[in-house]
This record gives structure tokens, sequence and C-alpha cells, in this order.
């Protein structure tokens, strides 16, 4: 026997869930394809222990590592040592104050 009207939505809205909960797990600790299993297998339920994981951390990671001090000292070396003229020394010295 076939699936009929209501086995037929019962079914699909279990797939939505799961398909939800890989979504969302992919942004969380638990993952996408634990999220999707917890879905397929609990419904609303493995929805609410996925949406209970915690949250991945994203990290920018951070370029300029030098601080403040480092850099005007990197160009006043540079203004001294003739690499720069003093009117890019300024315009440096004053951007990294402003931050």
């Amino acid at each position: 026997m076939g699936l009929g009207g209501p086995e037929l939505l019962l079914a699909a809205t279990w797939v939505i869930c799961a398909v939800i909960c890989a979504i969302v797990g992919s942004n969380r600790k638990i993952g996408g394809t634990a999220g999707f299993f917890l879905g397929l297998f609990l419904g609303i339920i493995g929805l609410v222990i996925v949406l209970c994981s915690d949250k991945v951390e994203r990290i920018i990671p951070n370029f300029n590592t030098s601080s403040i001090p480092d850099q005007l000292k990197k160009y006043k070396e540079l203004l001294d040592s003739g690499a720069i003229t003093e009117a890019e020394y300024n315009i440096q010295k004053g951007r990294l104050l402003n931050q």
C-alpha cells in the first residue's frame, strides 16, 4: 500500500524538519549532518536539540598585530632613513592616532 494524503504530508514535514535542522546545525557545533539526522529521526524535538547546541564562533583574523607605538616607530625609522617624506610620516601618524 502506498503513501496516502496524511502519510505523505507527515513524511514531507519530517523531511523539511530534517533539512531545517541541517541548515541550522551547520552554523552550530553540532554540525549539519548531525542536525539532519536529529531532525529526521526526532522531528521537532531534534530541531529543539539543534537550537540548544552551541553556536560556532567565527574568528576574524587580525592581520595588523603590531601595536600603534610599534607602527609609529616603523614610520619614524622610514622618515629618518629618507624612505618617506615628513608629510607622508605625518599622514600615517595622524591615521594611527585617530584609530
